[in-house]
């Protein structure tokens, strides 16, 4: 398709800061009005900024509720739709006692943000809390005021409380509190759990709790205590129980990826756990009656392949049930964008009878209708499409969507209809002004006949027949469970305008292809997913205009293995870019976040039992064969590939004497690519394309 704008200028790097990322979408009770967030970089602070925007189901009368200078995010409607709680990083007055303000007065006070810590270094992160507003205008006012900040709130259906989830020390309430020590205090750590730190989060040292507020006075109250943590609270119609998720077996400590639904007893403080403990499930939503739970998740907490499925059970925990065992779709969404935010993916309640959810499926994101009746789901969306949230406002469906070569916006379409309408596109400047390259769909047939769907980016002046050679370079998604699709990634766009080729795919393993297909790769990474990837090399660079000569490869975490994997077995490629990769299965497991729960599963070993095994799939064991010039992009704090992965990789390459270099990020995480530090985000994207510039 040719591009009819008048003279439409290449993408840069620099763009991300102007690209607008919408999230959120939130309806009034009455469905009369729906919320959403409108969030973008901001170059002069290094920092992320977002303003919570309210508008008619149409689009129309939409204005802003808050100002955008902070980072403003979570707005959820009071039962009357008159007010919103939202979550800010504004500066804030903390009572350090019991979170609670000292006096009204505080909401005038100002509380200047530091320009410098200790020693010159970088101000802590400012603590999120809530805040409400009236929607028909007003100042914002703070609702808590807790020492470790405030998130997740729901109201109560009589608009008088808030429950929230904040964090405690875990000494607060531990049944074993740290040994006594005499002589002097020093800055060690004395860890009593197995999950001692987490990617984004550091070393835990807290717990979430689930806590109340009353708006009136803005006294809280503390609902669960102990070392269990707490998730999405969800408040009862009646208003007399809160549904949350939590780890609350009695061998949590170990087996800590485990999650339940539990319902709260508000006047006697009764805890009931309504489903099976050994699982993994969440996002539990009351329906409107309040006599069923609606919940995701499935029956093996270790098994992240498994489809998540859409169960009911009443709050006594009676009558659970799946009502989607015979549809071979999970009912999230796997896709992947460096441009979108989580946003809500279900279930959500229609009437009594039907729950609305996000399933991805081949690519795409579609907003499903489940019959609890049964019958097969029902897809309300459609098209070459990823959808990354919605609500319900009446009887229309509102939904963020966004393809390969547009950003997610805000539409509605009526629930019976289908009928897309656009509600909020904040980025329709920048599309106007920058060229943006459509894909071309694949079907690729691996050597065991295995289909595999995949798309290649064209790259700026490509034209048919022109007799002109481009540069081509692979991309491999991470998970493995996660999905390539129609969502648009800034990176790609940005290598298409620098005049690359870009084929990415879903090879086996990733989601949206069934449990069969996503749980292939279980103890065979790198055996039964680089066939897959090779097969879609193979194809693309029969295409007359491609120059097989310059072929370049990147991937990040899954990805970076897979990365790793395929250049220590192949060497037809010129370059290659490896990020926040896997490079060692033995040491994985016990250096990574996860590597005691998920590498367990995925590597189907643990190192003194299989060590030949896990170094057998471990690209550190082919490093001999490595001739491919390779960059390693890693972050210092990476908790989930741990940077010692990255340090072996480049230790032995550099001894070795191949061509190699290594770019470490400071005070970042895994992820840096998509909600990291702007500058550094930056940095990384000229780094990655600049490898390919120079070596292609």
């Amino acid at each position: 398709m040719s591009d009819t704008r008048p003279n439409p200028r290449p993408l840069t790097a620099e763009d991300l800061y102007r690209i607008h990322v919408v999230s959120d979408p939130q309806a009034a009770p009455d469905g009369s009005r729906i919320a959403w967030v409108d969030s973008v970089m901001d170059k002069t602070s290094d920092s992320y900024r977002s303003c919570i925007m309210v508008s008619r189901p149409d689009g129309g009368d939409a204005y802003k509720v808050t100002s955008g200078v902070h980072r403003d995010s979570a707005p959820r409607w009071s039962p009357d739709g008159t007010m919103l709680v939202f979550e800010s990083n504004r500066p804030s007055i903390l009572d350090p006692e019991n979170g609670t303000a000292p006096s009204e007065a505080a909401d005038a006070e100002k509380a200047p943000e530091p320009k410098s810590g200790k020693d010159g270094r970088p101000p802590a992160k400012t603590v999120t809390q809530l805040w409400t507003i009236r929607v028909e205008g007003g100042e914002a006012r703070q609702l808590t005021r807790h020492p470790s900040g405030a998130a997740s709130a729901t109201w109560s259906p009589d608009g008088a409380q808030v429950a929230f989830v904040a964090s405690d020390h875990l000494d607060k309430d531990a049944a074993e509190p740290p040994p006594v020590r005499n002589g002097d205090v020093a800055d060690e750590r004395i860890i009593h759990r197995m999950h001692y730190r987490g990617d984004g989060q550091g070393f835990i040292d807290k717990v979430p709790h689930l806590w109340t507020v009353r708006l009136d006075d803005r006294t809280t109250r503390q609902m669960t205590a102990g070392d269990a943590g707490v998730s999405e609270p969800a408040w009862s119609p009646d208003g007399r129980k809160i549904a949350f998720v939590s780890n609350r077996s009695a061998n949590r400590k170990r087996f800590w990826t485990r999650s339940a639904i539990h319902v709260l007893d508000i006047d006697s403080g009764e805890i009931t756990t309504i489903t099976e403990e050994d699982a993994r499930f969440g996002s539990p939503r009351w329906s409107p009656a309040g006599d069923r739970i609606a919940f995701v998740g499935h029956l093996d907490a270790a098994n992240g392949a498994l489809n998540d499925r859409i169960w009911t059970a009443a709050p006594d925990g009676s009558g659970a049930r799946s009502h989607t065992d015979t549809w071979d779709v999970s009912a999230e969404s796997t896709g992947m964008s460096d441009l979108a935010n989580t946003s809500q993916g279900g279930p959500v309640w229609l009437g009594n009878r039907h729950i609305l959810t996000v399933a991805a499926e081949r690519g795409a994101a579609r907003v499903f209708m489940v019959d609890l009746a049964g019958g097969t789901p029902v897809a309300l969306t459609e098209g070459p499409h990823v959808v990354s949230g919605f609500t319900v406002a009446g009887d229309r469906l509102i939904y963020l969507q966004g393809s390969i070569d547009r950003p997610a916006a805000l539409y509605s379409s009526a629930l019976d209809v289908g009928d897309p309408r656009p509600v909020a596109d904040p980025n329709r400047a920048i599309l106007a002004e920058v060229a943006l390259h459509p894909a071309i769909d694949l079907t690729i047939t691996s050597p065991d006949k295995q289909e595999i769907q995949g798309w290649l980016l064209t790259p700026a002046g490509y034209s048919e027949g022109s007799g002109v050679k481009h540069r081509l370079i692979v991309q491999i998604h991470g998970g493995p469970h996660s999905m390539y699709g129609y969502a648009m990634f800034h990176e790609m766009q940005l290598m298409a305008a620098r005049g690359y080729a870009v084929v990415f795919t879903n090879p086996r393993g990733s989601g949206g292809y069934g449990e069969a297909f996503t749980g292939s790769t279980r103890g065979r990474w790198g055996e039964s997913d680089m066939p897959d990837v090779i097969a879609a090399v193979d194809q693309v660079s029969a295409l007359p205009w491609i120059d097989t000569e310059r072929i370049g490869i990147t991937g990040g975490s899954y990805g970076g293995y897979l990365t790793n994997w395929i250049i220590g077995h192949d060497d037809r490629f010129k370059a290659a870019v490896t990020q926040r990769c896997v490079s060692n299965f033995h040491s994985f497991f016990g250096t990574s976040d996860i590597g005691s729960t998920f590498g367990a599963f995925e590597f189907d070993g643990v190192p003194w039992k299989d060590a030949e095994k896990l170094l057998r799939y471990s690209p550190i064991s082919y490093v001999d064969s490595i001739t491919t010039p390779l960059l390693i992009l890693h972050s210092e704090q990476d908790h989930r590939c741990p940077i010692e992965q990255a340090e072996q990789l480049y230790t032995a390459l550099s001894y070795l004497e191949r061509e190699v270099a290594f770019i470490r990020f400071p005070e970042e995480g895994h992820e840096l690519s998509r909600s990291g530090t702007p500058s550094r985000r930056l940095a990384r994207l000229h780094h990655l394309i600049g490898w390919f510039d120079s070596h292609l």
